[in-house]
Protein backbone atom coordinates (compact mmCIF):
# COMPACT_ATOMS: atom_id res chain seq x y z
CA UNK A 1 0.00 0.00 0.00
CA UNK A 2 1.28 3.45 -0.91
CA UNK A 3 0.44 5.63 2.07
CA UNK A 4 2.17 8.64 3.51
CA UNK A 5 4.79 7.91 6.15
CA UNK A 6 2.79 9.90 8.71
CA UNK A 7 -0.30 7.71 8.10
CA UNK A 8 1.76 4.53 8.50
CA UNK A 9 3.24 5.68 11.81
CA UNK A 10 -0.09 6.94 13.16
CA UNK A 11 -1.71 3.62 12.24
CA UNK A 12 0.91 1.68 14.18
CA UNK A 13 0.21 3.70 17.31
CA UNK A 14 -3.57 3.26 16.96
CA UNK A 15 -3.32 -0.52 16.58
CA UNK A 16 -0.74 -0.87 19.34
CA UNK A 17 -3.10 1.01 21.69
CA UNK A 18 -5.71 -1.71 21.21
CA UNK A 19 -3.11 -4.45 21.78
CA UNK A 20 -1.90 -2.86 25.03
CA UNK A 21 -5.50 -2.37 26.24
CA UNK A 22 -6.12 -6.10 25.88
CA UNK A 23 -3.18 -6.92 28.12
CA UNK A 24 -2.06 -4.10 30.40
CA UNK A 25 -5.14 -3.32 32.58
CA UNK A 26 -6.55 -6.84 32.83
CA UNK A 27 -3.46 -8.99 33.42
CA UNK A 28 -3.86 -9.35 37.19
CA UNK A 29 -7.56 -10.20 36.81
CA UNK A 30 -6.74 -12.71 34.06
CA UNK A 31 -4.21 -14.44 36.30
CA UNK A 32 -6.58 -14.28 39.28
CA UNK A 33 -9.23 -15.96 37.10
CA UNK A 34 -6.69 -18.74 36.51
CA UNK A 35 -6.69 -19.34 40.29
CA UNK A 36 -3.34 -17.71 41.11
CA UNK A 37 -2.72 -15.96 44.42
CA UNK A 38 -1.30 -12.43 44.74
CA UNK A 39 2.15 -13.88 45.38
CA UNK A 40 1.93 -16.18 42.36
CA UNK A 41 0.75 -13.28 40.19
CA UNK A 42 3.87 -11.42 41.29
CA UNK A 43 5.99 -14.39 40.19
CA UNK A 44 4.39 -14.45 36.73
CA UNK A 45 4.85 -10.72 36.25
CA UNK A 46 8.45 -10.99 37.43
CA UNK A 47 9.08 -13.81 34.91
CA UNK A 48 7.70 -11.62 32.14
CA UNK A 49 9.93 -8.80 33.29
CA UNK A 50 12.94 -11.13 33.25
CA UNK A 51 12.17 -11.91 29.61
CA UNK A 52 12.22 -8.18 28.85
CA UNK A 53 15.51 -7.69 30.70
CA UNK A 54 17.24 -10.44 28.72
CA UNK A 55 15.80 -9.77 25.27
CA UNK A 56 15.31 -5.99 25.17
CA UNK A 57 19.02 -5.23 24.59
CA UNK A 58 19.24 -8.07 22.05
CA UNK A 59 16.26 -6.80 20.05
CA UNK A 60 17.58 -3.23 20.21
CA UNK A 61 20.97 -4.29 18.88
CA UNK A 62 19.68 -6.41 16.00
CA UNK A 63 17.06 -3.78 15.07
CA UNK A 64 19.64 -1.02 14.72
CA UNK A 65 22.43 -3.08 13.19
CA UNK A 66 21.02 -6.11 11.33
CA UNK A 67 17.36 -6.76 10.54
CA UNK A 68 15.82 -3.29 10.76
CA UNK A 69 13.04 -1.92 12.93
CA UNK A 70 10.09 -3.04 10.81
CA UNK A 71 11.19 -6.68 10.79
CA UNK A 72 11.84 -6.66 14.54
CA UNK A 73 8.39 -5.20 15.10
CA UNK A 74 6.78 -7.90 12.95
CA UNK A 75 8.61 -10.72 14.73
CA UNK A 76 7.48 -9.30 18.05
CA UNK A 77 3.82 -9.21 17.05
CA UNK A 78 3.87 -12.77 15.74
CA UNK A 79 5.63 -14.23 18.78
CA UNK A 80 3.59 -12.22 21.26
CA UNK A 81 0.29 -13.17 19.63
CA UNK A 82 1.09 -16.90 19.62
CA UNK A 83 2.22 -16.76 23.25
CA UNK A 84 -1.00 -14.95 24.23
CA UNK A 85 -3.03 -17.83 22.77
CA UNK A 86 -0.87 -20.30 24.70
CA UNK A 87 -1.55 -18.36 27.92
CA UNK A 88 -5.27 -18.67 27.20
CA UNK A 89 -5.03 -22.48 27.25
CA UNK A 90 -2.49 -22.91 30.06
CA UNK A 91 -3.78 -23.68 33.57
CA UNK A 92 -0.68 -24.60 35.61
CA UNK A 93 1.58 -22.13 37.40
CA UNK A 94 4.72 -23.54 35.78
CA UNK A 95 3.18 -23.35 32.32
CA UNK A 96 1.91 -19.81 32.81
CA UNK A 97 5.30 -18.63 34.10
CA UNK A 98 7.17 -20.23 31.17
CA UNK A 99 4.75 -18.93 28.52
CA UNK A 100 4.70 -15.51 30.14
CA UNK A 101 8.49 -15.38 29.78
CA UNK A 102 8.24 -16.22 26.06
CA UNK A 103 5.41 -13.73 25.63
CA UNK A 104 7.55 -10.92 27.06
CA UNK A 105 10.64 -11.98 25.11
CA UNK A 106 8.83 -11.35 21.82
CA UNK A 107 6.33 -8.59 22.60
CA UNK A 108 8.94 -6.36 24.23
CA UNK A 109 10.42 -5.35 20.86
CA UNK A 110 7.22 -3.80 19.50
CA UNK A 111 7.04 -0.56 21.51
CA UNK A 112 10.70 0.54 21.23
CA UNK A 113 10.71 0.03 17.46
CA UNK A 114 7.47 1.93 16.92
CA UNK A 115 9.01 4.78 18.93
CA UNK A 116 12.20 4.58 16.86
CA UNK A 117 10.20 4.74 13.62
CA UNK A 118 8.31 7.76 14.96
CA UNK A 119 11.54 9.58 15.86
CA UNK A 120 12.95 8.90 12.40
CA UNK A 121 9.76 10.28 10.86
CA UNK A 122 9.92 13.47 12.95
CA UNK A 123 13.63 14.18 12.61
CA UNK A 124 15.79 16.22 14.96
CA UNK A 125 14.04 19.56 14.57
CA UNK A 126 10.52 18.32 15.31
CA UNK A 127 11.34 15.57 17.75
CA UNK A 128 9.51 17.30 20.61
CA UNK A 129 6.26 16.77 18.66
CA UNK A 130 6.45 13.06 19.41
CA UNK A 131 3.64 13.49 21.96
CA UNK A 132 1.24 14.67 19.25
CA UNK A 133 1.71 11.37 17.42
CA UNK A 134 1.84 9.18 20.53
CA UNK A 135 -1.50 10.62 21.67
CA UNK A 136 -3.24 8.54 19.00
CA UNK A 137 -2.21 5.39 20.85
CA UNK A 138 -3.77 6.80 24.01
CA UNK A 139 -7.04 7.49 22.18
CA UNK A 140 -7.29 3.92 20.92
CA UNK A 141 -6.13 2.57 24.29
CA UNK A 142 -8.83 4.49 26.16
CA UNK A 143 -11.59 3.44 23.76
CA UNK A 144 -10.45 -0.19 23.80
CA UNK A 145 -10.26 -0.25 27.62
CA UNK A 146 -13.85 0.91 27.87
CA UNK A 147 -15.14 -1.56 25.27
CA UNK A 148 -13.08 -4.49 26.52
CA UNK A 149 -14.07 -3.82 30.12
CA UNK A 150 -17.73 -4.20 29.16
CA UNK A 151 -17.07 -7.26 26.96
CA UNK A 152 -14.95 -9.05 29.56
CA UNK A 153 -17.51 -8.30 32.28
CA UNK A 154 -20.01 -10.40 30.30
CA UNK A 155 -17.83 -12.96 28.52
CA UNK A 156 -15.16 -13.52 31.17
CA UNK A 157 -11.75 -11.95 31.65
CA UNK A 158 -9.95 -15.01 30.20
CA UNK A 159 -10.85 -13.83 26.67
CA UNK A 160 -8.47 -10.89 26.95
CA UNK A 161 -5.60 -12.97 25.53
CA UNK A 162 -7.33 -14.03 22.25
CA UNK A 163 -8.25 -10.37 21.76
CA UNK A 164 -4.58 -9.49 22.22
CA UNK A 165 -3.66 -12.04 19.55
CA UNK A 166 -6.17 -10.57 17.07
CA UNK A 167 -4.81 -7.08 17.67
CA UNK A 168 -1.29 -8.36 17.07
CA UNK A 169 -2.34 -9.82 13.71
CA UNK A 170 -3.80 -6.46 12.71
CA UNK A 171 -0.57 -4.66 13.67
CA UNK A 172 1.49 -7.24 11.76
CA UNK A 173 -0.53 -6.77 8.58
CA UNK A 174 -0.50 -2.97 8.80
CA UNK A 175 3.28 -2.86 9.31
CA UNK A 176 3.85 -5.18 6.36
CA UNK A 177 1.60 -3.16 4.05
CA UNK A 178 2.52 0.42 4.97
CA UNK A 179 6.01 0.60 6.55
CA UNK A 180 8.97 0.55 4.20
CA UNK A 181 11.75 -1.98 4.88
CA UNK A 182 14.57 -0.33 6.79
CA UNK A 183 17.26 -2.99 7.03
CA UNK A 184 20.62 -1.21 7.51
CA UNK A 185 22.56 -1.05 4.22
CA UNK A 186 25.84 -1.64 6.04
CA UNK A 187 26.20 -3.41 9.37
CA UNK A 188 27.99 -1.17 11.85
CA UNK A 189 30.46 -2.62 14.33
CA UNK A 190 30.07 -0.59 17.50
CA UNK A 191 32.89 -2.27 19.38
CA UNK A 192 32.61 -3.82 22.81
CA UNK A 193 29.02 -4.82 23.74
CA UNK A 194 27.81 -3.79 20.28
CA UNK A 195 25.10 -1.13 20.05
CA UNK A 196 24.44 -1.36 23.80
CA UNK A 197 27.99 -0.34 24.60
CA UNK A 198 27.82 2.44 22.00
CA UNK A 199 24.81 3.94 23.81
CA UNK A 200 26.79 4.46 27.01
CA UNK A 201 29.80 5.79 25.16
CA UNK A 202 27.65 8.32 23.30
CA UNK A 203 25.77 9.39 26.44
CA UNK A 204 27.65 8.80 29.74
CA UNK A 205 24.66 10.16 31.69
CA UNK A 206 22.49 7.37 30.32
CA UNK A 207 23.29 5.25 33.39
CA UNK A 208 21.77 7.93 35.66
CA UNK A 209 18.70 8.21 33.46
CA UNK A 210 18.20 4.44 33.67
CA UNK A 211 18.41 4.63 37.47
CA UNK A 212 15.71 7.30 37.58
CA UNK A 213 13.51 5.19 35.32
CA UNK A 214 14.14 2.12 37.46
CA UNK A 215 12.96 3.90 40.62
CA UNK A 216 9.84 5.37 39.04
CA UNK A 217 8.73 2.27 37.17
CA UNK A 218 9.48 -0.05 40.10
CA UNK A 219 7.06 2.05 42.13
CA UNK A 220 4.60 2.07 39.26
CA UNK A 221 4.66 -1.71 38.82
CA UNK A 222 4.24 -2.27 42.55
CA UNK A 223 1.19 0.00 42.46
CA UNK A 224 -0.40 -0.78 39.12
CA UNK A 225 -0.16 -4.56 38.98
CA UNK A 226 -2.29 -4.91 42.10
CA UNK A 227 -4.73 -2.08 41.48
CA UNK A 228 -7.18 -4.47 39.85
CA UNK A 229 -7.09 -6.73 42.90
CA UNK A 230 -7.69 -3.77 45.22
CA UNK A 231 -10.68 -2.61 43.17
CA UNK A 232 -12.03 -6.17 43.06
CA UNK A 233 -11.62 -6.65 46.82
CA UNK A 234 -13.55 -3.42 47.37
CA UNK A 235 -16.48 -4.67 45.29
CA UNK A 236 -15.50 -3.63 41.76
CA UNK A 237 -14.87 -5.70 38.65
CA UNK A 238 -13.54 -5.60 35.06
CA UNK A 239 -16.09 -2.98 33.95
CA UNK A 240 -15.14 -0.56 36.73
CA UNK A 241 -11.45 -1.18 36.10
CA UNK A 242 -11.96 -0.67 32.37
CA UNK A 243 -13.80 2.61 32.98
CA UNK A 244 -10.98 3.86 35.20
CA UNK A 245 -8.22 2.90 32.78
CA UNK A 246 -10.21 4.44 29.92
CA UNK A 247 -10.34 7.70 31.87
CA UNK A 248 -6.59 7.48 32.42
CA UNK A 249 -6.05 6.86 28.72
CA UNK A 250 -8.24 9.81 27.75
CA UNK A 251 -6.26 12.01 30.12
CA UNK A 252 -3.06 11.01 28.32
CA UNK A 253 -4.33 12.45 25.03
CA UNK A 254 -4.38 16.19 25.86
CA UNK A 255 -1.34 15.80 28.12
CA UNK A 256 0.71 14.18 25.35
CA UNK A 257 -0.37 16.76 22.81
CA UNK A 258 0.46 19.51 25.30
CA UNK A 259 3.83 17.98 26.21
CA UNK A 260 5.53 19.41 23.11
CA UNK A 261 4.53 22.93 24.15
CA UNK A 262 5.59 22.32 27.74
CA UNK A 263 9.03 21.07 26.78
CA UNK A 264 9.54 23.95 24.37
CA UNK A 265 8.64 26.42 27.10
CA UNK A 266 10.19 24.83 30.19
CA UNK A 267 12.61 22.16 28.93
CA UNK A 268 12.56 18.36 29.09
CA UNK A 269 13.87 18.08 32.66
CA UNK A 270 11.07 19.97 34.50
CA UNK A 271 8.37 18.16 32.52
CA UNK A 272 9.89 14.74 33.22
CA UNK A 273 10.23 15.48 36.94
CA UNK A 274 6.62 16.74 37.04
CA UNK A 275 5.53 13.35 35.69
CA UNK A 276 7.38 11.59 38.52
CA UNK A 277 5.65 13.80 41.11
CA UNK A 278 2.24 13.15 39.52
CA UNK A 279 2.82 9.39 39.86
CA UNK A 280 3.85 9.81 43.50
CA UNK A 281 0.63 11.73 44.21
CA UNK A 282 -1.55 9.15 42.48
CA UNK A 283 0.03 6.20 44.28
CA UNK A 284 -0.47 7.93 47.63
CA UNK A 285 -4.16 8.50 46.95
CA UNK A 286 -4.64 4.91 45.75
CA UNK A 287 -3.29 3.72 49.07
CA UNK A 288 -5.26 6.05 51.32
CA UNK A 289 -8.70 5.68 49.68
CA UNK A 290 -10.70 2.45 49.98
CA UNK A 291 -13.78 3.18 47.84
CA UNK A 292 -13.52 1.11 44.65
CA UNK A 293 -15.21 3.68 42.40
CA UNK A 294 -13.06 6.57 43.61
CA UNK A 295 -9.86 4.53 43.31
CA UNK A 296 -10.79 3.51 39.79
CA UNK A 297 -11.37 7.08 38.66
CA UNK A 298 -8.20 8.28 40.35
CA UNK A 299 -6.36 6.51 37.53
CA UNK A 300 -6.59 9.97 35.98
CA UNK A 301 -3.26 10.53 37.79
CA UNK A 302 -1.79 7.58 35.92
CA UNK A 303 -2.83 9.16 32.63
CA UNK A 304 -1.39 12.53 33.63
CA UNK A 305 1.92 11.10 34.83
CA UNK A 306 2.34 8.65 31.95
CA UNK A 307 1.56 11.35 29.40
CA UNK A 308 4.33 13.54 30.80
CA UNK A 309 6.89 10.83 31.54
CA UNK A 310 6.67 8.58 28.53
CA UNK A 311 6.62 11.21 25.81
CA UNK A 312 9.38 13.19 27.49
CA UNK A 313 11.48 10.06 28.07
CA UNK A 314 11.35 9.04 24.39
CA UNK A 315 12.45 12.52 23.30
CA UNK A 316 15.21 12.63 25.94
CA UNK A 317 16.71 9.47 24.44
CA UNK A 318 16.34 10.94 20.97
CA UNK A 319 18.29 14.02 22.10
CA UNK A 320 20.99 11.97 23.82
CA UNK A 321 21.71 9.52 20.99
CA UNK A 322 22.26 9.51 17.22
CA UNK A 323 19.51 8.08 15.01
CA UNK A 324 21.51 4.89 14.40
CA UNK A 325 21.02 3.97 18.08
CA UNK A 326 17.35 4.90 18.52
CA UNK A 327 16.02 1.34 18.88
CA UNK A 328 18.83 0.33 21.23
CA UNK A 329 18.34 3.40 23.42
CA UNK A 330 14.58 2.88 23.64
CA UNK A 331 15.12 -0.83 24.35
CA UNK A 332 17.57 -0.06 27.17
CA UNK A 333 15.03 2.30 28.71
CA UNK A 334 12.40 -0.44 28.43
CA UNK A 335 14.83 -2.88 30.05
CA UNK A 336 15.18 -0.65 33.10
CA UNK A 337 11.60 0.60 33.38
CA UNK A 338 9.59 -2.34 32.05
CA UNK A 339 12.06 -5.17 32.68
CA UNK A 340 13.91 -4.75 35.96
CA UNK A 341 11.17 -2.44 37.29
CA UNK A 342 8.43 -5.10 37.12
CA UNK A 343 10.73 -7.76 38.59
CA UNK A 344 11.29 -5.65 41.68
CA UNK A 345 7.90 -3.95 41.73
CA UNK A 346 5.71 -6.98 41.09
CA UNK A 347 7.85 -9.45 43.02
CA UNK A 348 8.21 -7.33 46.14
CA UNK A 349 4.78 -5.76 45.62
CA UNK A 350 3.02 -9.12 45.69
CA UNK A 351 4.70 -9.97 49.00
CA UNK A 352 3.91 -6.58 50.55
CA UNK A 353 0.30 -6.61 49.30
CA UNK A 354 -0.27 -10.09 50.68
CA UNK A 355 1.41 -9.57 54.08
CA UNK A 356 1.12 -5.86 54.90
CA UNK A 357 -1.86 -4.65 52.88
CA UNK A 358 -2.44 -2.19 50.06
CA UNK A 359 -1.81 1.00 52.07
CA UNK A 360 1.79 0.05 52.84
CA UNK A 361 2.34 -0.99 49.24
CA UNK A 362 1.15 2.30 47.78
CA UNK A 363 3.02 4.46 50.30
CA UNK A 364 6.24 2.68 49.33
CA UNK A 365 5.47 3.13 45.62
CA UNK A 366 4.94 6.86 46.17
CA UNK A 367 8.35 7.19 47.88
CA UNK A 368 10.07 5.41 44.97
CA UNK A 369 8.50 7.79 42.45
CA UNK A 370 9.73 10.79 44.43
CA UNK A 371 13.24 9.30 44.58
CA UNK A 372 13.10 8.88 40.80
CA UNK A 373 12.23 12.57 40.45
CA UNK A 374 15.34 13.56 42.41
CA UNK A 375 17.66 11.34 40.34
CA UNK A 376 16.08 12.51 37.07
CA UNK A 377 16.71 16.15 38.02
CA UNK A 378 20.45 15.46 38.10
CA UNK A 379 20.45 13.06 35.12
CA UNK A 380 18.85 15.65 32.82
CA UNK A 381 20.98 18.62 33.84
CA UNK A 382 22.63 19.00 30.42
CA UNK A 383 21.66 22.32 28.74
CA UNK A 384 19.95 20.58 25.79
CA UNK A 385 17.64 18.78 28.25
CA UNK A 386 17.21 21.30 31.07
CA UNK A 387 16.56 24.40 28.95
CA UNK A 388 13.57 25.20 26.73
CA UNK A 389 13.74 23.94 23.15
CA UNK A 390 13.53 26.29 20.17
CA UNK A 391 10.07 26.76 18.73
CA UNK A 392 9.42 24.98 15.42
CA UNK A 393 6.33 24.27 13.35
CA UNK A 394 4.46 21.28 14.88
CA UNK A 395 3.84 18.01 13.07
CA UNK A 396 0.15 17.08 13.33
Amino acid sequence: MRVREAVAVHGLFVLFGVVIAAFFPFLSLFLDDKGLTAGQIGIVIAAMALGRVIFNPVWGHVSDTTIGRRTALQLGTVGGGLAALALFWSDTLVGIVAIGFVFAAFSTTVGPNIDALALMHLGDERMTDYGRIRAWESVSYAAACLVLGAVLEQAGVRWTMPIYALGSVAALVWAGLTVAPDKPAHREHHGRMGAVGAVFREAPRFWLLLLAMLLVWTGFNAAWNFLGLKIQSAGGGPLLLGMGTALGGLTEVPVMRLSSRLTKRFGLRPVYVAGCVAYATGFLLWGLIENATIVSFLTVFEGLAFGLLFTTGVVVIGRMLPSTLYSTGQSMAATSGFGVGPILGAGIGGFVYGHFGSTTLYLGASCLALAGAVVAWFALSAPALAHPAPDVEPVL
